[in-house]
């Protein structure tokens, strides 16, 4: 998998976080949700959401999360009264979308 590169996933991060902003979601932050993997939490006109992001770099193509991280996730989001989505982000070798964010709801 590559998104271990962290240039890739902070790429991932960042549009995550402008689609958010651009979609109304306020007070964006990021989260830590397990060792080394962060988040974000943003609150929204109907719903504050947790969100896990999973970036490719194209030709990869995404694959869902675990059963393991689902649970961590949702559990996370249900304490902090959140509703839990994953981002699938793939991005061309210019760090540039190739197509729209794909979200995953969780709870």
């Amino acid at each position: 998998m590559n998104a271990d590169l962290p240039e890739i996933e902070q790429t991932g991060e960042k549009l995550v976080e402008k689609w958010l902003t651009e979609n109304g979601y306020t007070h964006v932050q990021k989260e830590m949700l397990q060792l080394n993997e962060q988040g974000l939490k943003a609150c929204g006109t109907f719903k504050n959401i947790l969100v896990q992001i999973r970036t490719f770099l194209h030709p990869n193509r995404p694959f869902k999360i675990s059963d393991y991280e689902i649970d961590i996730l949702t559990r996370r989001a249900a304490k902090l009264n959140l509703v839990a989505y994953v981002a699938y982000v793939i991005l061309d070798s210019s760090g540039s979308l190739t197509e729209e964010i794909n979200w995953e709801r969780l709870s």
